[in-house]
């Protein structure tokens, strides 16, 4: 009897795992050219091509920012984040605060769901500040993923 119970459980709490909604990952690999030095976290990357793309190898929310120069990366926790009007290209938001750019969220061309990165300390204390605040969009390429 105890052997069947502990079976039952077993496959109900299976059923209920299985049950979980799966989040569809978004935002695989972009590439874009970026005319201005840009802070993601705490670290200034500065204008060029980039490649940001999500390191499954480490965490599907971790992505990495490469520029095509082999010197300039930065790795990013994300989460998702949704748009309320789908952009018809893929674009990279930034916050304009003061003269720095801060990369804020990254979305795939028709899809409203996208990620948004972190604000970093820098970000905040500029906000706190009182510093003017604009948001600027830059189009990038969706590119096949690894």
């Amino acid at each position: 009897m105890r052997k069947v119970l502990l079976i039952v459980v077993s496959l109900s709490l299976m059923a209920f795992a299985g049950r979980t909604p799966a989040h569809a990952q978004v935002v695989d690999t972009i590439e874009a050219d970026i005319p201005f030095s840009f802070t993601v976290r705490d670290t200034t990357l500065p204008a060029g091509r980039y490649n940001i793309e999500r390191v499954y190898t480490i965490d599907p929310n971790v992505m990495e920012i490469r520029g095509s120069d082999g010197h300039s990366t930065a790795f990013v926790i994300v989460e998702n984040a949704e748009i309320a009007k789908a952009p018809q290209l893929s674009e990279l938001i930034f916050d304009r605060v003061g003269d720095q750019y801060f990369l804020w969220e990254i979305f795939e061309g028709g899809s409203n769901a996208g990620v948004a990165l972190p604000k970093s300390h820098a970000e905040r204390q500029l906000e706190k500040e009182g510093a003017m605040i604009q948001v600027v969009s830059l189009p990038a390429v969706l590119t096949a993923a690894k």
